[in-house]
C-alpha cells in the first residue's frame, strides 16, 4: 500500500502524513523508490544473461555477467536497507472521518453513557484498596520499584471473575481463544509497527527477545506470512509489559499506569470491505462490558495526531473515575486496515482468486488494573465496602467486599 502511495497518489501521502504531525521524508522515499526500482530491474536482465550464458556453456560470458551482477548488488543492499529504514517509519494513512490534532482533541461520539454515582467524598482506589487488604501497592515498589503492585484476597478472585465474565461474553459473539507466546521476535514485533516510535515502551532481553505489551502482538503474528481464511476472530489472555518510558510523573500513583497488567485483548482478520462493521462490532461489544459492569463512559474518537502508528482510526472508551472527577481511558479500538498485514505479509483470496492483503483490527476487552480502579470507586459504598456489579456476581461468589 505504501508503494502504492507513493507512486500513484504521493499527494494524498503528503497530506495524511501532516495531518498525523509525522516528520516523514516523502522525496527521499520517492527517490530511493526509483533508484531500487531501477537497479532490480538490471540486476534482472543480467540474470537473464547469465541464464542464457550458462545453457551455452558459455563460461567466460557467465564469469564476467557474475562480476557486474556482484557489483550491482553491493550498490543495492545499501539502499534498500535505507528504503527499509525509511519506510519503517511511515504510519498509517488515517481514515477520512478523523481529524487533525493531538492527544487533547479528541471528540466525544454522542453523549456519555450512564448514570454518575452520588458519592460525595470518593475515595480513591488506594485508599478504598488497602482499607479491604485486597490491593498492596507500597510491597510492590519494595521488590520491584514504581508502576507495580500485588493484588490480593478478594481483588484475585475479583480478577479471575472478570477474566471468565468477559470470556463467556467473547465466547458467545464468536472469537476463538489463543494463549501464545509473551516473548517475540524482531520480526514479528516489527511487522505489527511495535518498534517504530515506540521501540522505547518495549522490553527486550539479553537474548534479543521482546515482552509483550499486549497479546494483539502476539495474535497478529499467529498468522505471519500466511494466506488465510477470513474473518479470523481472536481473543487472548496475556500479562503486559510495558517501560511507559514517555510517562514520567503522570499516574504514578495508584495502578492506572503500570509496567505490567493483565488483559485481554481482542483481535480479528477480515477482508477490506468489512473493516468498517467489524470495527463497530468491538467497540459495541467493549460498551456491553461496561454496561454490564455498571460503570459510566463516555465514547471518544482520537484525533490523527494521537493514532498509534498502525491505527488509521481509534475509538476510546473513557470511564468515570470518581476521585478525579473525570473519564480515564480503559478501553480502545483500532482499525489498521492492510497496514499490518502488509508488513507482515497475511493475506487471502479474494472474489476474483487473488491474493489480498486482510484487514486487521485490535480492541481491549478488558485491562484487568484500569477496569479495576473504575469497579472499586464507582461501586464503593458508605462504609468503605465494594458493591459487585449483578453480572458479576455469579463469577465471583461473593455480592459485595467488606473489610474484615
Amino acid at each position: 500500500m505504501l508503494l502504492h502511495y507513493l507512486r500513484l497518489e504521493p499527494e494524498k501521502l503528503r497530506a495524511a502524513m501532516k495531518k498525523r504531525g509525522a516528520k516523514v521524508d516523502i522525496d527521499e522515499l520517492i527517490r530511493l523508490d526509483k533508484q531500487v526500482s531501477i537497479l532490480l530491474q538490471e540486476l534482472g536482465k543480467l540474470n537473464e544473461q547469465k541464464n542464457i550464458a550458462a545453457k551455452n556453456r558459455d563460461i567466460k560470458t557467465g564469469a564476467k555477467l557474475k562480476k557486474e551482477s556482484e557489483k550491482l548488488i553491493a550498490k543495492l543492499r545499501p539502499l534498500q536497507q535505507r528504503q527499509f529504514d525509511l519506510e519503517g517509519e511511515v504510519p498509517n494513512v488515517p481514515l477520512s472521518e478523523v481529524h487533525a490534532g493531538g492527544e487533547d482533541d479528541a471528540k466525544p461520539l454522542g453523549k456519555p453513557v450512564g448514570k454518575l454515582p452520588k458519592i460525595k467524598e470518593p475515595k480513591d482506589h488506594i485508599e478504598l484498596g488497602t482499607a479491604l487488604d485486597i490491593l498492596d501497592v507500597e510491597r510492590g515498589a519494595k521488590v520491584a520499584g514504581s508502576r507495580f503492585y500485588y493484588l490480593k484476597n478478594q481483588a484475585v478472585e475479583l480478577e479471575f471473575a472478570l477474566i471468565n465474565f468477559v470470556g463467556k461474553i467473547l465466547h458467545d459473539k464468536g472469537f476463538r481463544f489463543l494463549l501464545g507466546p509473551q516473548l517475540l521476535s524482531e520480526k514479528a514485533m516489527m511487522a505489527g509497527g511495535y518498534l517504530g516510535k515506540a521501540r522505547d515502551e518495549v522490553y527486550k532481553t539479553q537474548d534479543g527477545l521482546y515482552l509483550i505489551g499486549t497479546s494483539e502482538q502476539s495474535m497478529l503474528a499467529y498468522h505471519l506470512d500466511e494466506i488465510i481464511e477470513v474473518p479470523q476472530r481472536y481473543a487472548s489472555f496475556s500479562t503486559c509489559f510495558r517501560r511507559e518510558a514517555g510517562s514520567y510523573g503522570k499516574d504514578v500513583k495508584g495502578i492506572i499506569r503500570t509496567h505490567q497488567f493483565d488483559k485481554i485483548e481482542m483481535f480479528s482478520f477480515v477482508a477490506p470491505e468489512e473493516s468498517e462493521g467489524e470495527h463497530r462490532l468491538m467497540v459495541a461489544i467493549e460498551e456491553e462490558i461496561l454496561k454490564k459492569l455498571e460503570i459510566p463512559y463516555r465514547k471518544m474518537l482520537l484525533a490523527a495526531g494521537d493514532l498509534s502508528m498502525a491505527s488509521a482510526k481509534t475509538i476510546d472508551l473513557e470511564s468515570w473515575i470518581p476521585s478525579q472527577r473525570r473519564y480515564r481511558e480503559t478501553h480502545s479500538c483500532s482499525n489498521c486496515t492492510d497496514w499490518q498485514a502488509d508488513r507482515a505479509h497475511i493475506r487471502f483470496k479474494n472474489l476474483r482468486d487473488k491474493n489480498e492483503y486482510v484487514h486487521t483490527l485490535n480492541g481491549t476487552a478488558i485491562a484487568i488494573g484500569r477496569i479495576l480502579v473504575a469497579l472499586l470507586e464507582n461501586h464503593q459504598q458508605k462504609d468503605g465496602s465494594i458493591r459487585i456489579p449483578r453480572a458479576l456476581q455469579p463469577y465471583c461468589g461473593f455480592k459485595e467486599i467488606k473489610a474484615k
